[in-house]
C-alpha cells in the first residue's frame, strides 16, 4: 500500500478518507483575504469574513468526521489585521471546534525568527497553534515534551523552532507560510504514534507531509489544484530524500 497520498482538490468534501481513521490533523489553514493562490475555489480570498468562516466551519467538520475519539486536532493561525480592525480568528475557531464537542487543550505560541511587517500595527513575531482534542483524558508522548538533545526547542508552551532547523530557501517562497519541518515532526511525536494515519487539509508546500514520513506515519493531504504548487511539493520532497514513488498524487478525486 503507498504509505502517502495527496489529493488536488478543495478539502471541504474529504470523505474518501472514511470516519475516525485519522489520529493527528495538523494543519495551517489560509488566513482570511491575504494571498491569491490563483486556484478555483480558494477560501478566504476575496470573500467577506462571514463567508469565510462557514467555509472554514465546512472543513473542520470533515475533519472532526474523519478523526477517531482519540485523535488530536491542530491548528496554526493567528489574529488578523483590516481597515484597522483586529479579527480574533483564532476565538473563532475556537468557538467552531466547540460545536463538534473537540476541546481546547493546550496554546502553543511558536517564535518565528522573522516576521512581515505591519503597517499601523505591531508586528507579530509568533504565531498560535491551536490543540483540541476529544477525550479530556488523552495521554500522550510525554517523552518528546521534555527533549533536552534539542537545546533550540523551550519545554513548555513557547517554542522557538526557526527556519535554521528546516531551512526552505528562496526558491520556495511562492508559498507564504513555510514551517521548518521540525515544527510538525515534533507535534506528530507527542501526539501519535508510528503507522498512525496524519491528514493536513491545507497541504501547502508539504512539510506536514516531509514531517510524517520522517517520523513513519501514514499520510493524506489536500490541496488546491494548481500546477505551481505540484512542483513545489515535489521539489520539496526530493530535498528531503522522499521516495515519490511513495507518493500517490491524485487529481480532483
Amino acid at each position: 500500500m503507498i504509505p502517502y497520498k495527496i489529493i488536488f482538490n478543495t478539502c471541504e468534501d474529504m470523505s474518501y478518507i472514511g470516519k475516525g481513521k485519522v489520529k493527528l490533523v495538523v494543519t495551517s489553514p489560509p488566513y482570511w483575504n491575504l494571498k491569491d493562490y490563483e486556484s478555483d475555489n480558494q477560501i478566504g480570498y476575496k470573500e467577506n469574513y462571514a463567508t469565510y468562516l462557514s467555509r472554514m466551519m465546512q472543513v473542520w467538520e470533515e475533519c472532526a468526521k474523519c478523526l477517531h475519539d482519540d485523535g488530536v486536532f491542530i491548528i496554526n493561525i493567528n489574529t488578523k489585521s483590516e481597515n484597522k480592525s483586529l479579527k480574533l480568528i483564532p476565538n473563532e475557531f475556537i468557538k467552531q471546534l466547540k460545536t463538534f464537542n473537540w476541546i481546547l487543550r493546550d496554546i502553543l505560541y511558536w517564535h518565528k525568527s522573522s516576521a512581515i511587517p505591519q503597517v499601523n500595527n505591531f508586528g507579530d513575531h509568533f504565531e498560535y497553534f491551536l490543540i483540541f482534542t476529544k477525550n479530556p483524558s488523552l495521554i500522550t508522548n510525554n517523552n518528546q515534551f521534555f527533549d533536552y538533545k534539542m537545546d533550540h526547542i523551550d519545554n513548555y508552551n513557547s517554542w522557538n523552532i526557526n527556519k535554521k532547523f528546516g531551512s526552505v530557501g528562496k526558491k520556495y517562497m511562492i508559498h507564504p507560510a513555510v514551517f521548518p519541518v521540525r515544527l510538525i515532526e515534533r507535534l506528530i511525536l507527542i501526539f501519535s504514534k508510528e503507522d498512525d494515519l496524519i491528514v493536513d487539509p491545507f497541504l501547502g508546500s508539504g512539510t506536514s507531509l516531509i514531517a510524517s514520513h520522517n517520523t513513519k506515519r501514514r499520510f493524506v493531504g489536500y490541496e488546491l489544484n494548481n500546477e505551481e504548487y505540484k512542483r513545489l511539493i515535489k521539489d520539496r520532497l526530493t530535498e528531503y530524500s522522499v521516495d515519490l514513488s511513495l507518493v500517490d498524487f491524485v487529481d480532483n478525486h
